[in-house]
């Protein structure tokens, strides 16, 4: 498994494959706990519209970080490929903020309170 792992870490074709399939994983986990938050809260009314949105936002972010990859190749080799990875990184820490801050572990303008308790009561054995 590790050596599988490592075959994508041999050029930065691989490494920029890599970063955007966790990218993609974070949008995924950060969407569906968002969508559970908002199904399940009462404190948050949840609409199907801002839901769309949601996608719509992610499905435009993801297109833009690969559209960036050409830009990076009309660049100098090491500021291209830098500056590509500084903003796939940036990218990924503020997808892990935002599943964070659904989680109540940061604090952000969402509000998470009914879903926190709920997973905690979950993760508890059921404890009214």
């Amino acid at each position: 498994m590790i050596t599988w792992l490592n075959a994508f870490l041999q050029s930065d074709d691989t490494k920029v494959i890599y970063i955007l399939a966790i990218i993609l994983v974070a949008n995924i986990v950060d969407f569906s706990i968002g969508w559970i938050n908002a199904k399940f809260n009462n404190k948050v009314t949840f609409s199907s519209s801002v839901a769309i949105y949601g996608i719509a936002k992610k499905i435009i972010m993801f297109m833009l970080l690969i559209m960036f990859i050409p830009f990076s190749l009309l660049m100098p080799a090491v500021l291209g490929i830098t500056a590509l990875y500084t903003l796939y990184i940036g990218y990924l820490l503020s997808e892990f903020t935002s599943i964070l801050s659904h989680l109540r572990l940061t604090k952000d303008d969402k509000q998470t309170d009914m879903f926190a308790n709920f997973l905690g009561r979950l993760f508890k054995g059921g404890e009214k």
